[in-house]
């Protein structure tokens, strides 16, 4: 049975958004990096702040370094550190960026290191990807569509991954 070019189309059209849709688990080779496991924390409430996550492993056979990160919906975006100290929650913001020694990976996480995107300058609510620059020391800059996704949603995902 053949079928009609228009179901065709409709069915590649709809695998692509399936798959594309699924891009967070998506791995982005760059110079020696392997970038995956990557999304935005969708906005809660009235906040003008969010969070952003990734896993970068670090391939090569000398230390590289996450300098910086830049968005063009918030006016500041910063790494930061998060631990606790004495039952209590500190955050540090990571001026030099992070290192990222030979052959190890850095996990960009919740409770962890993480991206923050300060004073949004757009809605996220009406988005499903946003585009953020990662500057390296060595390998450079590239560009990331990030999913925007709620934490409940990632986990869940998450879960469903592990059972495959």
């Amino acid at each position: 049975m053949v079928l009609p070019k228009y179901v065709l189309k409709f069915i590649y059209f709809l695998a692509f958004i399936l798959l594309s849709s699924q891009s967070f688990s998506e791995t982005i080779t760059f110079k020696g990096l392997a970038l995956s496991d990557f999304w935005i924390k969708k906005v809660i409430a009235n906040n003008n702040v969010t969070a952003g996550y990734i896993k970068i492993e670090n391939k090569n056979g000398k230390n590289e370094r996450l300098v910086s990160v830049e968005s063009d919906f918030s006016k500041r975006t910063e790494l930061h550190e998060m631990h606790i100290k004495n039952d209590i929650m500190i955050m540090k913001h990571l001026e030099e960026g992070v290192l990222i020694k030979s052959k190890s990976q850095l996990d960009l996480r919740p409770g962890s290191f993480h991206i923050m995107f300060i004073n949004l300058t757009k809605s996220l609510k009406k988005t499903k990807f946003q585009k953020v620059k990662f500057n390296f020391k060595n390998a450079g800059s590239i560009v990331i569509n990030m999913p925007i996704m709620d934490n409940d949603k990632k986990t869940n995902d998450k879960k469903k991954h592990h059972h495959h």
